[in-house]
């Protein structure tokens, strides 16, 4: 490449703002041709790369971010002429001393500042280690209307509680609880024929005594039963999918092809219930709905 068409791509690189191209241009030009001009161009690529990291870093203000670099910019255009000298060179404008760095070094004690406030009023308030949680549950009539039997269940995140009974005086104790889920939603799920209209308090870090209005869900039943493979043995059916009535209700087998799911049908109502198992339709039955009865299904092979 000649030193016109090295000139010409220079001035190119620079107006495409890629300066630090232009600056490893210069410094590969020089080479054996000039060392004082190639020291020159790597003194800029220096301040080129110093100039990004503290950009990068927020380190420096904007406006001295402009300034050094058309000062650098500069620098380039006035070492771009010399492509055809081999004396000693004009040496670029050196960059005037910055106190950028005395501004990064203030910010990173500020931040280190703060931090610490934050980590030391944050283990002052640490979550435990587990907490409990006391459940009080009412009908719509208020807290005089107790739901006195039943069961249910906490969702808090991720974490699904055991099933609890609700005892004769419309509370349930959810104990051990994992403290990491002190500050998460707390969802309360009725296992019968309920559903939740309102609670006290958003999360167990708001309050450890939650109370819980449910209202009944009309013409609902809660059906329980098992689903086995299809052979001898009674070999539990464990993920089979069940779709009661054309999606009205719909549950998922646990390992011990046990499921449960409420039914929007009263007691003795008959409709269809169709069970998927390993992408297949293996099951497809009238079912008449009962709270009272165990219902043993068995897939067809």
């Amino acid at each position: 490449m000649t030193s016109e068409q090295t000139s010409a791509t220079l001035r190119q690189l620079i107006a495409d703002n890629q300066n630090k191209a232009a600056a490893e241009l210069l410094y590969g030009w020089f080479e054996g041709k000039s060392a004082s001009r190639q020291d020159a161009a790597l003194a800029l690529l220096n301040r080129i790369k110093a100039l990004d990291s503290q950009v990068l870093g927020g380190l420096i203000a904007q406006a001295d971010a402009d300034l050094e670099r058309n000062r650098i910019t500069k620098a380039l255009l006035e070492l771009g002429k010399q492509l055809d000298e081999t004396g000693e060179a004009d040496m670029p404008e050196p960059a005037p001393e910055s106190k950028a760095w005395i501004y990064g070094v203030i910010v990173i004690l500020l931040a280190g500042m703060v931090y610490l406030a934050f980590d030391k009023r944050g283990s002052s308030t640490a979550p435990p280690e587990t907490f409990n949680l006391q459940v009080h549950v009412h009908g719509p009539g208020g807290e005089a209307d107790l739901i006195t039997a039943g069961k249910i269940k906490l969702l808090l995140g991720t974490y699904h509680s055991p099933i609890q009974d609700v005892n004769s005086n419309g509370q349930a104790v959810f104990t051990e609880i994992p403290g990491k889920y002190l500050a998460e939603p707390v969802q309360l799920v009725p296992m019968d024929r309920y559903k939740v209209t309102a609670q006290s308090a958003r999360s167990a870090q708001e309050s450890r005594n939650l109370t819980f209005t449910l209202t009944p869900i009309p013409d609902t039943t809660l059906i329980r039963g098992m689903v086995y493979l299809p052979g001898p043995g009674n070999r539990p059916a464990a993920g089979a999918t069940l779709d009661f009535n054309g999606g009205q209700a719909t549950a998922l087998t646990d390992e011990k092809g046990r499921f449960q799911m409420a039914v929007p049908l009263a007691a003795g109502k008959t409709a269809p219930l169709m069970i998927e198992y390993q992408g297949k339709n293996r099951y497809h039955r009238d079912l008449t709905v009962s709270t009272g009865t165990l219902f043993q299904l068995t897939l067809n092979p």
